[in-house]
């Protein structure tokens, strides 16, 4: 109580002058003491029709601690004495007015502080003895060398019913000899640790104990409260305790002790590493105080308060941020207010089954997509792309094909604007170029603390993670197959993750083969119809013709008849001849490399025009170099000139010169009628009654085949002149 607090005092008088909440009379006093609110009752001895005495008498039958001050004018010793014994708390003399006035407050406001003293020694000294008796073992108190308190297992191990020992001085309990010793055991300047001794019940039964005291207040005097602990119980508790101690600190689990209001009071070594504090950080906070804002931890543990045990698990929140799912197994009341609770952290564990059952229905959504005979390839890629992104859990995912040191973008999932399809880039400006450098799957975690942060692919794209395979389709390099995303990631990639990118690079090296492979046979089996179809029928027309004249031939004998018959043969084998090219080469072509074309154009016409021709060849300036198939290359060049020479004549002038787009081929014949040039690629197209109709066609074949454009214009003297547009240049370009 604060000295300067306000008291509620009754003033009991029938001259009112001292208060202003006063009561005239006993029964009146009484009445207004049992309503409540009175601190202290100040009253005069000498009242009219009752006195102080009999008040105080009065009042002390029903509230015996309420302070109690009388004022006497004379000083009575009589009046004092009658006081004192009724229970008076002070007692006022004076014999001036004044006098009394100055004194009375100080002596009330003191006489209320020692009953409120009083009162809190008797709670606390109430509240230890209800601690006490709840204790499983023998618990004392001693003051003054006498046993003041014995709870009810020191009852039952000294015998007697409690009244018996308590009054009763130490040297009671003590083997015959022992009594000093016994007595030092329970004095006040006793030692806490435990000491062995030897005691003797009430009724005579002898026993060893261990004593562990300490000094306490007790009501108003000093005393000292012992526990005592069987021996031959006690060795086996101490083993016990120990072996729990030695289980409880070495456990791997976290083990954590809470009292009633879930304040943490023990806990293990590995305890202190799941909440990431140490010992002495962890002790004295809440388990509350370690649980997620969304987490109604007062009802859980309302919950557990009401059961022995409980089972479950717990979203535990450290100081630091970092969430852990914890699994939990507790006990209520290992002690009287203690609660045990072994902790296990399963977060790495539940985070492996989550990935686990990601990869499982990965693997099976995978399986789905790529087996669905209905969808085709761009469909597959797009479903397996926008799977890979939630996998990864990023948001681009991108197809490119390499050719010729550029990377372009085949087939994309996200908003990336450099990594939508048909995006191109130098392969030095992208991240792939490191997958095509390295065996195996690249990853980065984060390109900036990589060393990423001044190459050109991060200034370029920006992507703050990636992780891309090589797609190899034919032992070739085709492109990669990739994730990324702007931001960097927290963690690196999982091998299952690495291990998805690379079934997906696969995937798809094995579907671009199977495209092309199923190309090539669509191609070969048109070139097999083709082949069919020029055998049943281009050979039919030459054949009737030579068997026609075979017929005359035998009828008249003109020798004439003889030699239609041959040439009609010739043609036959040189048609057949056209076809087997056709049905061999078709539209596919062999490994492509820069060609230089005035070479290839020698070789060709020599071919063509040996010695036996007058025809001229005449190259214009540098032809340069072109990305060919060499043999297909010379294959085009001696039909273009065989056309030349079979159409002009063997005096024709031919040229080849170099365009801004490729190369053009010229004679100085009379050239293509407008109307004939549509049709003048067709198979079998001819004006010659020997031709075969398959020289241009072949010509269109491998110009398609290089990616060519072939167009038929007027030269500049009027014959026929072929341009080629669309021709990769090699390295040394015309001059």
């Amino acid at each position: 109580m604060d000295s300067a607090d306000p008291l509620v005092v009754l003033c009991v008088d029938d001259d009112p002058e001292l208060s202003t909440r006063t009561a005239t009379g006993a029964t009146d006093a009484v009445a207004r003491i049992d309503d409540g609110g009175v601190d202290c009752v100040v009253s005069r001895w000498a009242m009219t029709g009752v006195d102080g005495v009999a008040l105080l008498e009065t009042v002390r039958a029903s509230h015996p601690d309420l302070p109690f001050v009388m004022l006497a004018d004379d000083g009575s010793e009589n009046v004092a004495s009658d006081a004192i014994a009724a229970g008076v708390t002070e007692y006022v003399a004076a014999d001036v007015q004044d006098e009394r006035a100055n004194r009375l407050p100080h002596r009330v406001r003191v006489a209320v502080e020692r009953s409120r003293a009083a009162s809190e020694r008797t709670a606390d000294l109430e509240r230890v003895r209800v601690a006490l008796d709840a204790a499983p073992d023998p618990v004392l108190v001693v003051v003054d060398g006498e046993f003041a308190y014995a709870n009810t297992a020191a009852v039952e191990r000294f015998g007697g019913d409690g009244s018996d020992l308590v009054g009763e001085p130490v040297s009671a309990v003590a083997q015959p000899g022992d009594e000093a010793a016994v007595s030092d055991a329970f004095a006040v300047d006793a030692d806490l640790d435990a000491t062995r001794q030897s005691f003797c019940a009430l009724a005579g039964e002898s026993f060893s104990g261990r004593v562990a005291a300490r000094a306490i207040p007790w009501g108003d005097r000093e005393g000292v409260v012992a526990v005592v602990r069987d021996c031959v119980g006690g060795d086996a508790s101490d083993h016990a305790r120990t072996r729990y101690r030695a289980t409880f600190e070495g456990a791997m689990d976290a083990m954590v002790v809470a009292d009633d209001d879930g304040r943490y009071i023990d806990a293990n070594e590995s305890a202190c590493e799941l909440f990431g504090l140490p010992r002495e950080g962890l002790l004295g906070r809440r388990a509350s105080e370690f649980a997620p804002d969304d987490y109604d931890f007062d009802r859980a543990w309302a919950e557990f308060a009401s059961e022995d045990t409980a089972t479950g698990s717990f979203p535990l929140v450290r100081p630091d941020g970092q969430r852990r799912l914890v699994e939990y197994a507790a006990t209520a009341d290992v002690v009287p207010g203690e609660h045990l609770s072994v902790l296990r952290d399963v977060t790495e564990r539940t985070r492996l089954q989550e990935a686990l059952e990601t990869e499982r229905e990965t693997l099976r959504e995978m399986y789905r997509i790529t087996a669905d005979r209905d969808a085709d390839f761009e469909a597959k890629l797009g479903d397996l792309l926008a799977l890979g992104c939630d996998l990864l859990d990023v948001p681009h995912g991108f197809l490119t094909e390499i050719s010729e040191n550029t990377q372009l973008v085949v087939q994309s999932r996200g908003d990336h604007p450099m990594l939508q399809p048909g995006e191109t880039c130098p392969l030095s400006d992208a991240y792939c170029r490191k997958t095509l450098t390295q065996d195996a799957l690249v990853t980065v975690q984060n390109a900036v603390a990589e060393g990423w942060g001044d190459d050109p692919a991060y200034e370029r794209f920006g992507l703050g993670c990636y992780a891309g395979a090589e797609v190899v389709v034919e032992g070739e390099t085709y492109g990669t197959f990739c994730f990324a995303d702007t931001e960097r990631r927290e963690e690196p990639f999982s091998e299952t993750e690495r291990t998805f990118v690379e079934l997906l690079a696969r995937w798809a090296s094995y579907e671009i083969e199977q495209r092309r492979a199923t190309e090539r046979l669509r191609r070969q089996n048109e070139r097999l119809e083709e082949f069919a179809s020029m055998v049943s029928h281009d050979l039919r027309s030459p054949l009737n013709v030579a068997r026609g004249f075979l017929d005359l031939a035998r009828a008249d004998g003109d020798p004439a008849d003889f030699d239609r018959a041959s040439d009609a043969l010739d043609r036959m084998e040189r048609i057949v001849s056209d076809v087997l090219y056709l049905a061999r080469e078709g539209q596919e072509i062999g490994d492509t490399e820069p060609v230089a074309l005035a070479d290839a154009v020698e070789d060709s016409w020599d071919v063509v025009a040996g010695d036996d021709t007058t025809a001229a060849l005449t190259v214009v300036d540098d032809l340069g170099d072109v990305v060919a198939d060499r043999d297909r290359l010379c294959q085009l060049l001696e039909n273009l000139f065989r056309n030349s020479v079979e159409h002009v004549g063997p005096d024709v002038e031919v040229r080849v010169e170099a365009t801004d787009d490729g190369f053009a081929v010229e004679d100085d014949g009379p050239g293509v009628p407008e109307d004939a040039r549509e049709n003048l690629f067709d198979r079998g197209y001819t004006t010659e009654d020997d031709g075969t109709g398959f020289g241009l066609y072949i010509v269109e074949t491998i110009a398609d085949a290089h990616g060519w454009t072939v167009d038929v214009t007027d030269a500049a003297d009027g014959g026929a002149r072929f341009e080629f547009s669309g021709v990769e240049r090699g390295a040394r370009t015309p001059q």
